[in-house]
């Protein structure tokens, strides 16, 4: 059975606390997910080409759409 994902608002929360310089394991446990997951997210969001802050008028739905194509 395929995991469940997180929600769009939680991966701008890692999106962000990566560019302010946290650990993949301090932003797993302040999101309260795993850091194999904050990984998969933060190599998604590279091979996307998302990064932060993220392009102003890109909708939650938008974001998701490059990240799981």
């Amino acid at each position: 059975m395929p995991a469940r994902r997180v929600s769009v608002r939680k991966i701008k929360e890692v999106l962000r606390l990566k560019a302010s310089g946290k650990s993949n394991r301090k932003i797993a446990v302040s999101c309260g997910i795993g850091r194999s997951t904050v990984a998969e997210y933060l190599c998604r969001a590279a091979d996307a080409g998302l990064a932060w802050p993220l392009p102003s008028g890109l909708s939650d739905a938008a974001i998701e759409q490059r990240l799981f194509p």
